[in-house]
């Protein structure tokens, strides 16, 4: 299990306002925004941040919950 940043995020692009950031455990990125939302996710290429974004928003306005990889199962820092 890893332990991951978690904290939903929403509004205009350039305006958004974040919400109180959370530490899970999960064994991915995916398990992590799994916990908060059932929309899509998005990986980064070195897979230590994603988001779920609602699929019914824009480019010019978010709604979001965001995951980053805080420590893995070594206890090393992401």
């Amino acid at each position: 299990m890893n332990t991951y940043q978690v904290r939903y995020l929403s509004g205009p692009q350039h305006h958004l306002c974040y919400g109180p950031e959370e530490m899970v455990r999960a064994g991915s990125l995916a398990e992590a925004l799994a916990l908060k939302s059932p929309w899509p996710v998005e990986r980064d290429m070195e897979q230590t941040f994603a988001w779920a974004k609602n699929p019914g928003t824009s480019l010019y306005y978010v709604e979001a919950w965001e995951a980053r990889l805080v420590a893995d199962q070594a206890g090393g820092q992401g």
